[in-house]
């Protein structure tokens, strides 16, 4: 055994030695550096800020991120859009994509979610003893412009309610 575990030190000394050797002759290569960024950037800036609620957050990535060559109907030489569905339990997002993987247009609709601190504050700021019954988000983007983005908001008290709109396009 002593004689097994001499052997494998000396083999890997020997191979530790021959990997040290000189490169005489080979010339290094520098090369541009580059920067890569989504193809989507622009959508995510637009649509994506403080007074956007996590899962919607979640589904503005996958959209953001999403390989349009990765669909059956994908053609390169077609002159149209290809529109893709992203679904959560409460919500989803419809997003229209150029051939190139571009972001055209977007649709995000989603009940029921927990809002955003600021959101929330904005909405509970003297309704003291209300209760938030329901709320909607609705966000759109077109032609890399942020055109819509809205929180609507029903709050009750017994038998009164109260609805709320707040308004974020840009």
């Amino acid at each position: 055994m002593k004689q097994f575990i001499t052997l494998l030190i000396l083999i890997g000394l020997t191979c530790s030695l021959f990997a040290q050797e000189d490169n005489e002759g080979i010339t290094p290569v520098t090369l541009d550096a580059i920067t890569l960024s989504p193809v989507n950037v622009a959508y995510l800036k637009k649509v994506n800020d403080s007074h956007t609620p996590e899962v919607v957050q979640e589904l503005q990535f996958k959209a953001a991120n999403f390989d349009v060559t990765s669909l059956s109907q994908y053609d390169k030489k077609a002159i149209r859009t290809f529109d893709v569905v992203f679904k959560a339990s409460n919500g989803d997002i419809i997003a229209s994509y150029t051939a190139d993987g571009s972001i055209v247009t977007a649709f995000e609709n989603f009940e029921d979610i927990v809002l955003p601190m600021t959101v929330r504050k904005m909405v509970f700021d003297g309704n003291d003893g209300w209760k938030m019954e329901k709320n909607r988000y609705i966000c759109v983007f077109s032609d890399d412009n942020l055109t819509k983005k809205q929180y609507k908001v029903t709050l009750s008290d017994g038998n009164r309610k109260k609805r709320m709109t707040f308004d974020f396009d840009e």
